[in-house]
Parts: structure tokens; sequence; C-alpha cells
């Protein structure tokens, strides 16, 4: 079973980085003046609730893995919102296209992982079947600065990046070990150009928020 990912769409990678350097320099890390720390209006979807699926061997594995590439992938969507309705301030456009750049490449792997599952006669992963997708929401909706989106980000690559490297090492599949190998290097670009862009080019160290899930997080 196989599926050729798109690598025509490059996450910024250095050249964003560049861009980004002093970026961030004309942002605060407090809200703007009177503007709560919390939105009412800010993105909080419904956490993903289905009927247990039987995924066996690998395919429970692969399963995990499409749903943290999707949860990221949502997690995204929703910074990109709250960078652009207000509440944080001034966002910096190099953060904001970071954020949409990293958020379609996650979606882009979620279909690759489900891709594998349905090539196997497996159904493929719907929504965010997640023991850890309230918290997660959660810390977007606490996001009071564009620098706390860029730490989310730095938690989102580390949880998901270490999620499918732990995989990788369980795998008997040839091409579901092949996808992990390819894909946990992007989430490690991806922390890395957070890292960078909160003004920290040696890396950020992760929160609890980002060690691996492991294959009992799966609620589907």
């Amino acid at each position: 079973m196989g599926f050729v990912l798109s690598r025509r769409r490059v996450l910024l990678g250095s050249a964003a980085g560049l861009l980004g350097v002093g970026a961030l320099a004309a942002c605060s890390d407090d809200p703007p003046a009177g503007t709560p720390s919390a939105s009412p209006g800010s993105p909080a979807p419904t956490p993903t609730t289905s009927a247990r699926v039987p995924y066996v061997g690998d395919q429970r594995g692969v399963a995990l893995c499409a749903a943290t590439s999707a949860l990221a992938a949502s997690l995204y969507s929703g910074a990109v919102l709250a960078a652009g309705d207000g509440r944080l301030g001034q966002v910096p456009g190099v953060v904001t296209t970071f954020l949409s750049g990293a958020g379609a490449q996650h979606t882009e792997h979620a279909a690759a992982w489900n891709a594998l599952l349905t090539a196997a006669g497996a159904p493929a992963v719907t929504g965010t079947p997640l023991t850890v997708e309230s918290d997660r929401r959660a810390a977007l909706g606490r996001a009071a600065a564009p620098t706390d989106l860029l730490a989310l980000a730095v938690d989102v690559e580390a949880m998901t990046g270490g999620t499918v490297a732990a995989r990788a090492a369980e795998f008997t599949d040839p091409g579901a070990a092949a996808l992990a190998a390819t894909l946990a290097p992007v989430s490690a670009m991806h922390g890395a150009t957070a890292a960078f862009l909160l003004g920290r080019p040696t890396g950020a160290t992760p929160s609890a928020a980002g060690a691996p899930l492991g294959l009992d997080a799966l609620t589907s």
C-alpha cells in the first residue's frame, strides 16, 4: 500500500526563518488593552466522538498517526483564525504564514496515513479521536499573544513528531515505516521554525503537552 505525498509545498524552512528575524520585535506578549485573554468567539470545536473501530496490528499505530496529524492541522487552523481576529494584537505576517503552511502539511500527512488504512481495507480515521483533544484545544483558547501561538506550535510538533517516531520503531509494514521516516523530520522542521520565530534559534523546550502519544490515546 502506498501513497505519494506532495513535496511541492515547502514549509517556509530557512527562508521563512530569515524573514522572521525580529518579526516578533513589534509584538507584545500582552493582549491589546481592554481585550480579554480569551474570547467567546475563539475557535472551540466540539471534541470528536465516534464508534470504536477495531484497528489491528500496524493499523492501530497508523490510525493514531492519522488522528494526531489531523489534530495538529485543526489546531493550526484555529491558530490562524485567532491570529486574525484581533484579540492577540498585531500578529506578524510571517507567523500567520508559518501557522497556515504547517497546518496544510499536517492535513496532507493525515491524508497519507488514512490512505494506508483504506488501501489495507480498513476505514479512514475521521475527525480527531484522541483523549488529549480537549486539553489541546483549551491551550489554544488560552492564547493571549502571538508568542503563545508559537509556543503551542512547539508543543504540537513535539507531540506529532514524537508520536510518529515512536510508531516508526514498531511498524512491521514497510509502507507505514517508510511514511513515518518521511514525516517525522517534517515535524522536527516545523518545531525548529517555531522556535526560531520565538527567538530561540537553538530550539525551544516543549511543555508536558508536547509528549508523544501512546496507542491508548486513540479513542476510535
